[in-house]
């Protein structure tokens, strides 16, 4: 069962893992579309000093046939995550962290940052079967897919989403929320699980 904890916990929790650990240690951070995700593991990059390089979220990781009408598993390439993951976990640690991206718009290029002391990996439906080892602290968002649904909509009211963009989050982003949870269970498979802040 996981464990629900604090910012300041799971922030200690991160450092220990960084100070005991003979490799870069990898921390996924998961939860519905407008959980938080970015936003907490933009706050842990910072207070750990890693910069914009030492957190990769898995919009740079959409499969080619992401988009609308593309199955709940089938927006991200995941064997693209996961050979970022267990690249980052070999020993002796590796100097680079290299890997190629793809955006939702279909563009591709390829990154090649210095390797963080810790790693986070921040997106939607990260905690199933395959990524059952990828982690070495894994942690869920506490908040329903309505109310995270919700302040989706806002945040991409605000960024400049047309109707038909934010229509998505009611006919098909907050029901396969619905389905993800109650079919793969999220919040059993993390380590902690933080409460959503109020935004």
């Amino acid at each position: 069962m996981p464990t629900e904890t604090t910012y300041d916990d799971l922030l200690g929790r991160i450092r220990t893992l960084v100070a005991t650990s003979d490799r870069v240690p990898v921390v996924g951070i998961s939860g519905h579309g407008g959980a938080g995700k970015s936003t907490l593991a933009r706050a842990l990059g910072a207070d750990l000093g890693l910069g914009a390089d030492g957190v990769v979220p898995t919009d740079r990781f959409y499969a080619e046939t992401c988009g609308p009408d593309a199955g709940m598993w089938e927006q991200h390439d995941w064997a693209l995550l996961e050979a970022l993951v267990r690249g980052a976990r070999t020993t002796p640690p590796p100097d680079r962290l290299a890997y190629a991206y793809r955006w939702w718009t279909g563009e591709t290029g390829v990154r090649d940052d210095p390797m963080p002391p810790v790693l986070i990996v921040e997106g939607i439906r990260l905690f199933s079967d395959r990524t059952s080892d990828w982690f070495d602290l894994s942690v869920w968002i506490d908040v329903d897919p309505d109310t995270a649904g919700a302040r989706a909509k806002v945040r991409n009211l605000l960024q400049g989403d047309d109707a038909a963009e934010l229509g998505l989050w009611d006919t098909k982003w907050i029901p396969e929320g619905h389905a993800y949870a109650a079919t793969v269970r999220p919040e059993l498979r993390a380590d902690l699980v933080v409460p959503a802040r109020t935004q």
